[in-house]
């Protein structure tokens, strides 16, 4: 079990997906949701001032906060960030996933030296950059200026500060190339789920695995290098193995099994949301004690296993973080 248990983690993490933070700003500014929403805000506030949880952001809840049209609405789940999550941020997949590749590498041959663990939880927004912001970001920049960004980045009100920046031309071409990336992805999951349609599930799942072999290959060359292998001993593994390879890699696993869970409810198409839905669940659920997202994505969190795989609660109502908690 890679995941925390939620009754015995001393400081747990708690990640809500963008519709949840939203309900808990609007219970934080006086409008709840719903009426069972009423009090969370405070209650969940003196829990992490008590440093009894930590509700992490990523990226995508930053990119995801330009969609909103209203200033004032924008301003409020901003400050809301800043106030609940203290700073707290979830790395990029992107360097999340080399480290995870290093594991699986190490156990599938039998290396018994250590290997270093992927960095999940960080400090400031710069913390959630991926490998290519980050190295335009600090191009030409000195060490000593690169830890000051950090430390800046850091700083309580930095997140506050970075969303409301006026730049509302920036804001519109950002959310209009989300959307359009996000439309565009949904047609071509939807055309490959309609190819794949009728195959077997684990014919499919084969496919994702195959894949990721392709698509990952630069990371797992370098890790198979870095214990004296090289791709044809990965390849000699066999299907079998080589499939128990991926899904001993935690973020790459829930992406498989979300993708599955998605594609084969064939009265439902894939929606534009959904691309965005699974980056945020691919590190929250291996790495977070509590997940709270849309019933789809908690149904399916309970019918595939993940959530039991990484003994991480994932439930679709900020209600039930009270229950959770209090009942631990």
């Amino acid at each position: 079990m890679l995941g925390r248990n939620v009754e015995t983690m001393a400081c747990r993490s708690v990640y809500l997906d963008q519709n949840q933070w939203i309900y808990l700003a609007m219970d934080y500014w006086g409008k709840p949701h719903r009426p069972t929403h009423r009090g969370i805000a405070q209650w969940l506030l003196a829990k992490v001032n008590s440093g009894e949880l930590f509700l992490p952001l990523s990226t995508i809840h930053c990119i995801e906060h330009l969609r909103a049209e209203d200033p004032t609405r924008r301003q409020r789940l901003a400050e809301v960030f800043d106030l609940f999550s203290q700073g707290s941020y979830m790395a990029s997949w992107g360097l999340v996933l080399p480290a995870e590749i290093r594991q699986a590498v190490a156990k599938t041959f039998g290396d018994s030296r250590p290997t270093a663990p992927p960095q999940v939880f960080g400090k400031g927004f710069l913390f959630g950059l991926g490998p290519a912001e980050r190295e335009l970001l600090y191009a030409d920049r000195s060490v000593a200026r690169v830890n000051l960004l950090e430390q800046i980045a850091s700083l309580p009100g930095a997140i506050l500060d970075l969303l409301t920046f006026p730049n509302e031309l920036g804001r519109k071409k950002q959310k209009e190339k989300g959307k359009e990336i996000s439309a565009s992805s949904a047609r071509a999951a939807e055309d490959l789920r309609q190819i794949r349609r009728p195959e077997p599930a684990e014919t499919h799942r084969r496919a994702q695995y195959a894949g990721y072999t392709l698509h990952h290959q630069d990371f797992l060359i370098a890790a198979l290098v870095a214990v004296g292998r090289t791709p044809d001993d990965f390849l000699s593994l066999g299907l079998e193995r080589v499939m128990r390879f991926w899904s001993d890699v935690p973020s790459l696993d829930v992406d498989c099994e979300l993708t599955l869970y998605r594609d084969r409810q064939w009265t439902r198409r894939v929606q534009e949301n959904d691309v965005r839905d699974i980056w945020h669940l691919a590190l929250a659920v291996p790495y977070c004690d509590v997940v709270v997202t849309e019933r789809f994505w908690t149904r399916a969190a309970v019918e595939t296993g993940i959530g039991e795989k990484y003994g991480t609660v994932v439930c679709a109502d900020l209600a039930e973080i009270q229950d959770l908690v209090d009942r631990g």
